[in-house]
C-alpha cells in the first residue's frame, strides 16, 4: 500500500472553462440522423456544451495505491467496497477496496485473464451482484459471469450475442445495458440489454454514435454513454448520447466540452463526473461535471495524476479514480484518488 498524504491534494471551486483536448487535436464526429427529446434529460438543443461556472467545490485526496497496478480495468461499487477487475498488468485479478477501512484485499479471481471488459452491480434482489461482460482475451469475447454476494468464484451466465470489448455498461433496475465497443473487425452500433432475473440477452436501439473506449453511466433512468474514440487515438469524440428505455430510443445529449477515448465516468445524483482519457501526446488531466438538472457542463479540478484506461466510481459524492495509465498505450500505474463534490 503506498503512501497516503494527510488532507486533500487540491481544492478549488469549478470555474469557468472552454476546454479543449491536450495538444490541440480536433476530434472528428459521427454523423447521426435527429432524435426526438427526452421528457427526463435536457437534450442537446437545449444549451450548448461549453462549460460554464456553478456554486459546486471539489477536492482530491490519495487513497490507497491498488495492489496490482493495471489499466484497461473494470470497476464497480458493491455494499462498500469498489470491486476492479482485470485489465492489462491484472489478468484474472479482482481486487476489493474497503471505503470505510482505506485498505485493499484480493478476491476471487476471474475464470479467464481479460481486458477492456464491461462491469455492472446490482445491490439487492434476486439477481444481487458483481456482473462482467466480454472484454478481450486475444480476442475480444462474448462470455459474461456474475460474482454473488459471499460467492468464493465467479458464475458464468448467458453469453452475449456477440462478442465485445472496449464497451461500456450501465445499470437500471434489473437491467445491464451494453453499448459500444469493438468486436474485433468493426465498432459495434447494436445495444444489449441483459435482464437479471431472467438471464436473457435483448438487442434494443442502436447507438446514435458507434465508438470505442467510452465511458457509461446510469443517469436520470437513462444509460448514458460520453466520449470515446473511432479505433484511433487521434478520433477522440465528445458525443455524450443517453438511452431511453421507455421510448427504446437515444437521446443526444450537449457534447463533453474535452473529446477523449479511454475514459470513466460515474454519477451521484442528478450530477455526472467525467474523468481520464489519452491522446496520442499524454493523458487528460480535465475532470468535468454535467449537472442534468441544468444542463451544464462545468470544469472540476484537474486530475493529480492524470491517466487513461482507469477505473471510475462513485459512493455518494465522492468519486473514486483507480489505477489506469499515466501514458498512451499499455502502461500502469497504482495509484489511486478521491474527489470529494462539496
Amino acid at each position: 500500500m503506498g503512501a497516503r498524504p494527510a488532507g486533500p491534494l487540491f481544492a478549488a471551486a469549478l470555474a469557468m472553462a472552454a476546454c479543449t483536448p491536450a495538444g490541440g487535436l480536433s476530434p472528428t464526429r459521427a454523423a447521426t440522423a435527429p432524435v426526438a427529446t427526452s421528457p427526463g434529460l435536457p437534450d442537446a438543443a437545449t444549451v450548448t456544451a461549453s462549460a460554464r461556472a456553478t456554486s459546486i467545490a471539489a477536492s482530491w485526496r490519495r487513497i490507497a495505491d491498488i495492489p496490482t497496478a493495471r489499466s484497461e480495468v473494470a470497476a464497480v461499487l458493491f455494499r462498500g467496497g469498489i470491486y476492479v477487475i482485470g485489465g492489462f498488468g491484472g489478468g484474472s485479478v479482482v481486487e476489493r477496496y474497503d471505503i470505510g477501512l482505506d485498505r485493499w484485499s484480493r478476491a476471487p479471481d476471474l475464470p479467464v485473464s481479460v481486458d477492456h471488459a464491461m462491469a455492472a452491480a446490482i445491490d439487492a434482489g434476486d439477481g444481487a451482484g458483481i456482473y462482467l461482460m466480454g472484454g478481450n482475451a486475444g480476442a475480444p469475447i462474448a462470455r459474461a459471469f456474475v460474482l454473488a454476494p459471499g460467492a468464493s468464484s465467479w458464475r458464468e451466465i448467458a453469453r452475449m450475442p456477440n462478442p465485445r470489448s472496449q464497451a461500456a455498461a450501465a445499470v437500471l433496475g434489473s437491467v445491464v445495458y451494453v453499448v459500444g465497443g469493438f468486436d474485433g473487425a468493426r465498432l459495434v452500433a447494436p445495444t444489449y440489454a441483459y435482464d437479471v432475473t431472467t438471464d436473457r440477452w435483448r438487442e434494443v436501439a442502436a447507438i446514435l454514435t458507434p465508438r470505442d473506449h467510452l465511458a457509461g453511466a446510469a443517469l436520470r433512468g437513462r444509460a448514458c454513454a460520453i466520449g470515446g474514440r473511432m479505433l484511433s487515438l487521434t478520433t477522440n469524440l465528445a458525443a455524450f448520447e443517453c438511452y431511453d428505455p421507455q421510448r427504446d430510443a437515444w437521446v443526444r445529449m450537449p457534447d463533453a466540452p474535452t473529446p477523449r477515448g479511454g475514459v470513466g465516468a460515474a454519477t451521484y445524483g442528478d450530477k455526472l463526473v467525467f474523468v481520464g482519457g489519452e491522446q496520442p501526446n499524454g493523458t487528460y488531466r480535465e475532470v468535468e461535471l454535467f449537472d442534468a438538472a441544468t444542463a451544464r457542463w462545468s470544469r472540476l479540478p484537474d486530475l493529480p495524476t492524470p491517466r487513461h484506461g482507469l477505473g471510475v466510481v462513485a459512493s455518494g459524492p465522492v468519486v473514486y479514480v483507480m489505477s489506469g495509465g499515466p501514458t498512451p498505450g499499455g502502461s500502469q500505474i497504482p495509484i489511486c484518488e478521491a474527489l470529494t463534490l462539496q
